[in-house]
């Protein structure tokens, strides 16, 4: 199971460039023991850009085989959230070569089937939050 988060800042996502297959993605990885989703996506986030966010807004729990460099395969659940981008300068690290902003209409080609999923659903509309009282 793993987690990523989409930072979001006006109409630009965060994606960073993974160093073992050179695509494209969402910050993210695999659960650790004891780890939520959530947790996952914040700590990834973190380790990958630098950065640190409020909100996680769920956007939606991915199914897709996952093939590692090794040739290892596994099916994975992937907890994909969006979450508003606050302040900071992203950077990449841990298995990031790259973090960058990417337009929503532009986003890149270079992609697994899983992340261009995560894409599909980052185009639909997102849902208009009410708030107690409204």
């Amino acid at each position: 199971m793993g987690a990523g988060v989409a930072v979001l800042k006006d109409a630009e996502v965060l994606l960073i460039q993974r160093r073992d297959n050179g695509l494209w993605d969402v910050p993210g990885g695999g659960l650790k023991s004891g780890e939520t989703p959530q947790d996952t996506a914040r700590r990834e986030l973190t380790e990958e850009t630098g950065l640190s966010v409020g909100l996680l807004h769920p956007l939606a729990v991915f199914q897709h085989p996952h093939t590692y460099p090794d040739g290892n395969w596994v099916e994975w659940e992937t907890h994909v959230f969006t979450a508003e981008f606050t302040e900071g300068e992203a950077r990449a690290g841990d298995d990031a070569q790259e973090a960058r902003w990417w337009p929503l209409d532009a986003l890149p080609h270079a992609v697994s089937d899983a992340t261009a999923s995560y894409f599909a659903a980052l185009r639909q509309p997102l849902p208009v939050l009410q708030h107690a009282g409204d």
